[in-house]
């Protein structure tokens, strides 16, 4: 009977002491084009939205934005690419 009492004992601790972690990644790209002229200019809008949870509950967010503009003129091709990022950690209140 006392065997039976230790190994259920150590069978609880066992169970008690596991840790069990989660942790989560969602990613979003959209991405928009416009052209006008029949064809001659184009303007395209891209963002990348990525955001992580670990099994503590922070969270870390990331934002990419991507805007490139091109104009065609006498077959020669002119490009403009802006890109903006940006970040955030946020930190579980205890």
């Amino acid at each position: 009977m006392k065997k039976l009492f230790l190994i259920s004992l150590l069978s609880a601790a066992a169970l008690l002491a596991q840790n069990t972690e989660r942790s989560t990644t969602e990613s979003t790209t959209t991405t928009k084009t416009e052209t006008k002229d029949h064809g001659r200019k184009i303007k395209t809008d891209s963002t990348t939205t990525t955001t992580a949870t670990d099994s503590k509950g922070n969270v870390s967010s990331d934002s990419t934005t991507s805007t490139t503009e091109a104009r065609k003129h006498h077959g020669k091709v002119k490009a403009t690419t802006t890109t903006e990022s940006t970040s955030s950690d946020q930190h579980p209140t205890h």
